[in-house]
């Protein structure tokens, strides 16, 4: 299920069962909740319940924050259960008791933006967020707007619930996870109609990023009906890990320019890391073209793929 809020920029994100708002949150001020924040007992978090299994490693190797903090209101009750933090990325997990669940099981109101402020001032991301009946992952990412993640920070996330009036507001410290990569690969790859050169690379226990120069528009693939498409980068580890970018996909096809991709992290730090460069295909509506499991149907350029090595 997405709800997505374009916010005056046409995109797509390839994903599963994700709320997404680019640019989510408001420029205005709100009344102070009519709620009651208190300390809980530590348990299984939101991060150790999700599927995501960056998460899960994080939470289980004790490196993810735990600020258990609830906050209750017309008999609702949100915590705060964990949070990560790294210079691409902030992930909070919440836990719910007492909602109640729409059919499709969601209990957060898509209608009003989460607001996240950093150091008491609003903050612009692309807020993804995967919910199940008692648990909400929330990933803040920057977009188009230019925000950065500072090193140390308080931050506030205002997080609204179906049939409860004003926000869930959490108050936490935050700390950026310490990079465990920093390269500059340098390998640069091309073919008759498009070149890319690899400029960074950074990897944290949340998440990694790639950073490229490019030039050229790949022609559109023989089933696509929706003209050329912009590149994605797919890594690939020494084990077979296979990460896929996790970015929003513009609908504006550029023909140069630098850009960075973000990914889930590896579980360990790679002997080596595969770059391999794909595209999606669309219908005449815009849409993807799918396979028989439903998903997106990717085509790769084995011409274009290259590797280097962690050193």
């Amino acid at each position: 299920m997405f709800n997505i809020h374009f916010n005056g920029v046409k995109k797509v994100l390839v994903a599963a069962a994700v709320t997404v708002t680019l640019g989510g949150v408001s420029s205005y001020g709100i009344s102070a909740p009519a709620a009651v924040a208190a300390g809980v007992s530590k348990g299984a978090g939101a991060f150790i319940a999700s599927n995501d299994t960056t998460l899960k490693a994080i939470a289980k190797n004790g490196i993810a924050n735990s600020p258990n903090q609830a906050v209750t209101q017309q008999g609702v009750k949100l915590t705060l259960t964990d949070l990560a933090v790294d210079g691409a990325k902030i992930v909070a997990g919440i836990k719910q008791e007492g909602t109640k669940l729409t059919k499709e099981g969601a209990f957060l109101d898509s209608t009003r933006k989460m607001e996240v402020l950093i150091d008491g001032k609003y903050a612009t991301f692309d807020i993804m967020t995967s919910q199940e009946k008692d648990s909400a992952l929330f990933y803040l990412q920057e977009g188009k707007v230019k925000q950065v993640i500072p090193d140390s920070f308080k931050l506030t996330l205002r997080v609204y619930v179906k049939g409860v009036r004003e926000p869930f507001e959490f108050n936490t410290q935050a700390d950026k996870l310490s990079l465990m990569l920093d390269l500059k690969p340098g390998v640069s790859k091309k073919n008759s109609n498009f070149s890319y050169t690899v400029t960074g690379f950074q990897m944290s226990p949340l998440t990694m990023s790639l950073k490229l120069n490019f030039k050229g528009v790949h022609p559109a693939t023989a089933r696509s009906k929706a003209g050329s498409q912009n590149m994605l980068y797919e890594l690939v580890d020494d084990k077979g890990n296979i990460s896929p970018s996790l970015n929003i996909i513009d609908k504006k096809v550029l023909t140069s320019g630098s850009e960075v991709q973000h990914y889930a992290a590896f579980p360990a730090v790679p002997k080596s890391i595969s770059i391999k460069p794909y595209t999606f295909s669309f219908n005449a509506r815009g849409e993807f073209i799918r396979d028989s499991k439903g998903q997106a149907i990717k085509t790769y350029y084995k011409d274009l793929e290259s590797k280097f090595t962690v050193k």
